[in-house]
């Protein structure tokens, strides 16, 4: 990587210029934290428009970035893969890294120091510090919750890039849209069965929208059970949990109705408005990027709870109704 001058003063080098240099980024591991760095990374990209960018990714983020055309190579793992495993693949790459950044403490990060790439990247949190060379500090003021894109967002910030260009919230070419309009339900999530809307209702709701619309019935990672029993109640089948097909199924659809979980994050990437029900989980720091959707949510007395399983009467989603679910689809599928 080149040398910053040496009669630049200290406070005005950035902490990151690649001009042709290889940054290695590892992913967010979750789809959810994934979809918030992508505008991070563009913007990164436009600062550094010679550099090659290189994305680390576990297999269920890895269709995402194969469509962020600001990214030059994917290097994918799978969840599961040690330290040792990464290393590997990072040599079976045969590319000499000039830097890394990581978002989080884990394998990815261990991985990247053991490589010995020169230039480490990340915040300085108790775990991820010790395999850092280069922390970056940034001041968080006190105040309304945030959403959690800003934190992406404001660590480019400090490395030179421009995270608030509307070119970083780009989303992939969509298909054309077909003609009869299909709308995909998502029952399950990723986020725990305090995230989910009771099933009956997913299914009373699904049988009043088939009256008008076409279905699909998708199901979420890691808890795909829901999808499945409701596609049963309607007499039919689940749509391909494969990843790249799954994204591309949903950015042919007009519109998605889903628990807050990782199918909503899929769908604000590829540009599909959704409609998502919130429970244990708080919309303003983890709803779905884009200004297009829409947030249903009770705000109860435990609000946000943030729990997988609720230990009460989960009326923060049991007290959200079909008809309610039924209006605001409306809504999201005729803005005017």
């Amino acid at each position: 990587m080149p040398e910053m001058s040496q009669d630049a003063p200290l406070a005005d080098r950035p902490l990151l210029q690649l001009e042709k240099g290889k940054l290695i980024i590892a992913s967010p591991s979750e789809i959810s934290e994934a979809s918030f760095s992508i505008p991070a990374i563009r913007a990164l990209r436009h600062s550094n428009p010679h550099g090659t960018l290189i994305i680390l990714a576990n297999q269920d983020t890895a269709p995402m970035w194969r469509k962020v055309a600001e990214v030059d190579q994917i290097i994918t793992q799978h969840s599961a893969d040690s330290p040792r495993k990464i290393t590997r693949l990072l040599k079976e790459s045969h590319i000499s890294f000039d830097a890394a950044i990581c978002w989080e403490d884990g394998p990815s990060a261990q991985a990247f120091a053991k490589y010995e790439i020169p230039k480490i990247l990340g915040y300085p949190s108790e775990k991820l510090a010790k395999h850092l060379t280069t922390p970056v500090e940034v001041e968080r003021k006190i105040g309304p919750i945030e959403h959690q894109v800003n934190r992406y967002l404001l660590f480019v910030a400090q490395l030179g890039a421009d995270p608030y260009q509307p070119s970083n919230f780009s989303i992939p070419p969509r298909p054309p849209a077909p003609s009869t309009i299909q709308i995909a339900i998502a029952p399950g999530s990723d986020f725990g069965p305090a995230a989910e809307w009771p099933l009956e209702r997913f299914s009373e709701l699904a049988k009043n929208i088939s009256e008008h619309c076409s279905l699909s019935i998708i199901p979420s990672p890691g808890r795909p059970t829901p999808a499945a029993a409701l596609a049963k109640a309607l007499g039919q089948s689940v749509i391909s949990a494969e990843k790249d097909a799954l994204l591309d199924h949903l950015a042919a659809c007009h519109g998605l109705i889903a628990n807050d979980g990782s199918i909503a994050h899929y769908a604000s990437f590829v540009g599909t408005p959704s409609l998502v029900l919130f429970g244990p989980n708080e919309p303003e720091w983890k709803r779905p990027l884009g200004r297009i959707h829409q947030i249903i949510r009770r705000h109860v007395p435990c609000s946000a709870c943030l729990l997988n399983k609720c230990p009460l009467d989960h009326r923060c989603m049991t007290e959200i109704t079909v008809a309610e679910v039924m209006e605001r689809l409306q809504a999201l599928l005729n803005p005017a």
